[in-house]
């Protein structure tokens, strides 16, 4: 039976985001270490710093620099020494960008925001910027999606596209950040004269549309070419109830499954993509799901299913074979850490009592778990136990917020009350 808690606290137990994919998209061009987006430079949360050190001189890691953070869910975004951070203040969205060393301030923008706030009260967005190299994309709570210049600012152009295409705000308004393809922007917006909307990058008018769908709170991911051969990319988009596989260039819907369920649930961990395959997953006893998608037969034939991996929100991580998250909800009983073989879905091993886990792999030879509850641990990811270099702490708050990691900097978000934007150094 789903409690009180639910209602009242579920947003603040969404971090959005979240997925794994392998991307291809040739209009993000990144640098190095960059974190430009939702979960990294392909959507996988994957760093691209080298390894961090595995031996550590001090139990709380040393902060670089912090800001006060309005309102909001939305984790940060950094590219080439700066970062994107997204918030509310007051009746307004806000939207900076600041130096990763030091936290100056290098331009701020604002816009009226008309989000009023559902079942949670916090009236902030809940999607994770995109940095471009010339622009930035950021969607609201309330459904606007804008676009502005990287270097100023400036706004190029914002379009209410929940309100035009008759999305309801549902219990927390829009959460599912938009993916940039190319010369488009793909928004799984949820209304009912389109669910899933493409949008020109340049002017943001509409490409095409799919489907009438509700929109989940977890965000679409793109396939490439390579590990789905075909003559366009297919877009992988987790609706309300059902997961559906798209055309980049037309909108056309090449597959769809189940996955959800009717009544107070939500999906919101992204999918992850190995092999050809893709994990789904969520908590509300909806479980676990591994596809093998065939764009050319129309059909995603299950591969296996089950409850190993059921993510209230964190989206968990594929690292050399081993599907790495946390199992179960913040808000009814104990969480626990598992790593799963990710041909079967096999636990191999589970660490108990944990917090619910945001994952980042380091140099494809780390692990890096940032826990709800400020614990941090640096992990070797093998298939035989949970093992830890070192752990830290952030302070005693509590950080949903995806966090971002370049250049060993780690840049969190914690949650109100007196909510902080927090960069700390994770070599010493």
């Amino acid at each position: 039976m789903f409690k009180y808690s639910f209602s009242q606290n579920f947003w603040q137990y969404i971090s959005l985001g979240i997925s794994l994919l392998f991307l291809s998209q040739p209009a993000q061009i990144v640098h190095g270490a960059d974190w430009p987006g939702l979960l990294g430079q392909n959507r996988d949360g994957q760093s691209q710093d080298e390894a961090l050190p595995v031996t550590s001189s001090s139990e709380k890691v040393a902060t670089k620099w912090t800001l006060p953070a309005g309102d909001g869910y939305a984790g940060a975004a950094i590219a080439q020494g700066q970062v994107v951070l997204y918030d509310r203040d007051n009746s307004e969205d806000r939207v900076r960008c600041v130096e990763l060393e030091s936290g100056k301030l290098i331009w701020e923008q604002r816009f009226m925001s008309a989000y009023r706030g559902g079942i949670d009260s916090d009236t902030g967005p809940r999607c994770v910027p995109t940095i471009l190299p010339n622009r930035i994309i950021v969607y609201s709570a309330g459904g606007e999606l804008v676009s502005m210049s990287r270097g100023s600012g400036e706004i190029d152009w914002r379009r209410q596209v929940r309100r035009e295409f008759q999305a309801e705000d549902g219990y927390f308004g829009a959460g599912s950040t938009p993916l940039v393809v190319e010369d488009q922007i793909i928004v799984n917006v949820g209304g009912k004269k389109g669910g899933v909307v493409s949008v020109a990058l340049s002017d943001g008018q509409t490409r095409w549309t799919a489907t009438d769908y509700d929109a989940s709170y977890a965000s679409p991911i793109l396939l490439s070419k390579e590990i789905f051969p075909s003559n366009n990319s297919t877009i992988v988009v987790p609706t309300r109830l059902k997961t559906i596989g798209v055309d980049s260039l037309s909108g056309k819907v090449l597959w769809e499954t189940h996955f959800g369920q009717r009544g107070p649930t939500v999906n919101a961990a992204t999918p992850i993509v190995f092999d050809s395959h893709l994990f789904l997953t969520a908590s509300y006893g909806i479980g676990n799901l591994c596809l093998n998608p065939q764009r050319d037969t129309g059909v995603a034939q299950t591969v296996y299913e089950g409850v190993a991996i059921s993510s209230q929100y964190a989206t968990p991580i594929y690292l050399n074979g081993s599907i790495y998250g946390s199992d179960g909800r913040e808000d009814m009983g104990e969480s626990c850490f598992r790593c799963l073989e990710a041909s079967t879905g096999e636990i191999k091993w589970e660490e108990k009592s944990m917090p619910i886990c945001h994952c980042i792999g380091v140099d494809k030879s780390q692990l890096l778990l940032i826990g709800i509850d400020g614990q941090v641990w640096l992990l070797n990811p093998n298939a035989t136990g949970f093992e830890a270099y070192w752990k830290k702490t952030l302070g005693q708050r509590t950080f949903r917020a995806l966090p971002a990691l370049s250049n060993h900097r780690l840049v969190v978000r914690s949650s109100s009350p007196n909510a902080e934007w927090i960069a700390v150094d994770l070599t010493n």
